[in-house]
């Protein structure tokens, strides 16, 4: 079937075996429920782009995709207001391709029970196969055509022992093939384990030359994540030198220049995106922007105005394919302040913003101490002056922990008090005098 291509051996562990904790967490935090069956009582497969309620039917798997994984896209919004086919742009068509490859393996797995025993894996052994390279496919296509769910995981643990099967035992420390090393790939990136993703991905672009531009990209991403702006800038032009066309690094690197102060080489790399990249996303429009404030020059501002002046026209175009605008940046920011007298830009920019709305759900999380909130809380006995949780983190019903050298602020964790410590209260906490605060 060619599914084995050429395989490898290593001096570490096959990238699946080492991060089977990663996985058990990553399960662990799937959130949004789709409903699926292999039951001869129901007649289709149910996922990420099942529409209708189908109640509690007996002998469904709930698959559940993480949090955040299974969202809109853009390119959504495209098909949902019937305007695909008012786009040329290139990007559209491989995400859909890339999703209808990815629904293709998708649905496979759920014809396999989501099980590790032998006996179920020999009998499922091709469609294991086809349904991880089919998804692992899609990822490499357009990763946002491919979401994370807890059966996709269970598919990387059935792939791998399906890898291993035939395999000596002496040998399967480090055996692995092209769509494994990749599968894990995609796992790590998803888990935000950034080091290992781009350990992962250094192994496979070594020894698969052929692997598509785009995953220097994708490693790239990581190296930025990790805050190695030299590496990530490096892999974005090594992207750039395999792949000229493929747009998206130019306006990265547009942007890292621009925060690094570097003026000139920013202009290049916006310009060359309009070079290369399509008129109707936002990147686009984000390069005009950043155009019309880099070339801005108060004795001759025609250039600078005339970038402005188009960025305006193509947000009116993307408008009418996606429905709205794209947000308020601070390229997007500092462009309206250098062409906009200063009380309509105050004006453009507060209607910009878009209104604060706490999420319930997210707001139960904080209340219970599972989840922080990213700043400091003024002193409050009833709430932890690091993330804003009311209770304590694991024990719900004890108060909350207080500072032991002024008794003035409050936490709900150790973490939290260390966090908070070296961020603000170190340099209150000598000069506090102990206050008796009751809650």
């Amino acid at each position: 079937t060619g599914w084995l291509g050429v395989s490898h051996s290593i001096s570490f562990a096959l990238p699946f075996a080492s991060f089977n904790l990663e996985i058990t967490n990553m399960v662990n935090a799937a959130d949004t429920q789709v409903a699926t069956t292999s039951t001869a009582g129901h007649s289709h497969v149910h996922g990420p782009d099942c529409q209708h309620d189908h109640g509690n039917e007996s002998g469904e798997y709930q698959d559940r995709f993480l949090d955040g994984s299974n969202r809109i896209i853009a390119y959504d919004l495209l098909q949902a207001r019937n305007k695909l086919e008012d786009t040329t742009d290139p990007d559209a068509k491989r995400y859909f391709e890339a999703k209808e490859l990815f629904r293709k393996g998708y649905d496979l797995a759920m014809t396999v029970p989501a099980v590790l025993e032998a006996d179920t894996l020999d009998k499922h052994e091709e469609d294991i196969k086809d349904a991880a390279e089919s998804m692992v496919a899609a990822w490499v296509m357009d990763d946002k055509a491919a979401p994370m769910s807890e059966r996709v995981l269970i598919l990387g643990q059935q792939y791998e022992k399906v890898l291993l099967k035939n395999i000596p035992e002496d040998q399967q420390e480090g055996f692995f093939v092209k769509d494994s090393l990749l599968f894990s790939a995609w796992i790590l990136l998803v888990g935000k384990q950034y080091e290992h993703c781009i350990t992962t991905l250094t192994l496979g672009l070594e020894t698969y030359p052929e692997l598509p531009a785009r995953m220097y990209f994708v490693r790239a991403t990581c190296h930025l994540s990790n805050g190695d702006l030299q590496s990530g800038m490096d892999d974005l032009n090594t992207c750039l030198e395999k792949d000229p066309s493929y747009p998206f690094p130019y306006s990265v690197l547009g942007s890292i220049y621009i925060s690094t102060k570097k003026k000139d080489d920013a202009i290049k790399n916006f310009k060359l995106y309009l070079e290369h990249g399509h008129s109707d996303t936002a990147d686009y429009t984000n390069s005009l922007y950043a155009l019309a404030f880099l070339t801005y020059d108060k004795n001759d501002n025609s250039q600078a105005a005339d970038y402005y002046e188009k960025a305006k026209q193509n947000e009116e175009r993307f408008k009418d394919l996606y429905g709205s605008v794209p947000g308020m940046n601070d390229i997007k920011r500092q462009a309206v302040l250098a062409h906009e007298p200063a009380d309509v830009a105050k004006k453009m920019i507060a209607a910009a913003m878009p209104p604060v709305q706490p999420n319930p759900k997210i707001e139960r999380l904080i209340d219970a101490g599972i989840l922080g909130r990213p700043k400091s809380y003024p002193p409050n006995p009833k709430q932890c002056s690091e993330c804003g949780a009311k209770h304590r983190q694991g024990e719900p019903e004890k108060s909350l922990l207080s500072c032991g050298a002024c008794r003035s602020i409050w936490y709900c964790s150790r973490d939290c008090q260390k966090q908070n410590y070296r961020k603000a209260h170190k340099a209150e906490c000598a000069s506090m005098a102990p206050k008796q605060v009751t809650a």
